[in-house]
């Protein structure tokens, strides 16, 4: 993984897509804003990201299809999903269905911001993980 974090964010909102790709560029990410759930799906299949942000609800769909699609494309992606339509039912399916985390809308910026670089944290611990055990794999077959 480069030094710079790929973030996909899926909201139907116009002014929380503004808000987070500000948000996101100025923590020095890149940032690819949709406003629906078959736009996000597109960008999935053709790029890669370390993280998603998706609302819940969208008007094509749901969130936690964007959820799916992203665990099935890229497993070790970590995946937000926002809403401001809370319900303990809707967090409890997220966070089973593989979610990193669920915060409800408003927010605040210092709890993005939080929840953002324990997410990314993961993601490189993850990455990391992968490539040692693979040199471990690579070393252990050429002593045999």
């Amino acid at each position: 993984m480069s030094d710079t974090v790929r973030v996909l964010v899926a909201d139907d909102e116009r002014s929380m897509q503004e808000f987070l790709e500000i948000f996101f560029r100025r923590e020095g990410h890149e940032v690819v804003t949709v406003g629906d759930v078959d736009s996000a799906l597109l960008a999935l299949e053709s790029d890669d990201f370390d993280v998603v942000i998706s609302d819940i609800q969208m008007p094509d769909g749901s969130g936690l299809d964007v959820l799916h699609a992203t665990h099935q494309h890229s497993p070790e992606t970590v995946v937000i999903m926002i809403t401001a339509f809370a319900s303990t039912e809707t967090a409890i399916a997220a966070m089973k269905d593989g979610a990193y985390d669920y915060i409800t809308k408003p927010f605040q910026v210092d709890e993005l911001r939080i929840v953002i670089e324990k997410a990314i944290e993961k993601k490189l611990l993850a990455s990391e993980n992968r490539r040692l055990r693979s040199e471990l794999r690579v070393q252990a077959r050429d002593r045999s």
